[in-house]
């Protein structure tokens, strides 16, 4: 670990600076401003505080990719409202949408996708997103 932290200083800074907000305002934060209350934070057991430290530094990454998944899901849904194409928003797995399409639309469909996705938050990083295709999952992958 002393390595991975030598060549990332970066990771230990946040995870030094995201256990001391934590326990000074009892909770950790989204981009999008969702709070993830910390009751264990200042605990006397060592398990638990141990616990929810280890949420203080994971839920502000993991709560904001699923921020930004759920914008993703309701920017893709208000064009399919709106337009009306020939999709199906199937299912959500982690950070992925699922669809079905009709083969005649798939690029066009594909690239709208993809744009709405890409854009559904701004971020001081690109959000890089990747579409597959393929009769079955398994081969969109």
């Amino acid at each position: 670990m002393d390595l991975y932290f030598e060549r990332y200083p970066g990771v230990l800074e946040y995870m030094e600076r995201t256990r001391a907000q934590a326990k000074e305002k009892g909770y950790v934060e989204t981009l999008d401003g969702r709070r993830l209350y910390l009751p264990d934070i200042k605990s006397s057991n060592a398990a638990r505080r141990a616990g929810a430290e280890r949420a203080a530094i994971n839920a502000p990454m993991q709560g904001t990719a699923a921020d930004i998944i759920k914008r993703a899901m309701i920017a893709v849904d208000a064009w399919l409202e709106k337009e009306k194409p020939r999709v199906k928003m199937i299912m959500q797995v982690h950070d992925e949408l699922v669809f079905e399409v009709h083969k005649d639309d798939l690029d066009s469909v594909s690239k709208t996708i993809h744009e709405l996705m890409e854009n559904s938050m701004k971020l001081d990083v690109p959000l890089l997103v990747e579409v597959g295709s393929g009769e079955n999952w398994d081969q969109a992958h």
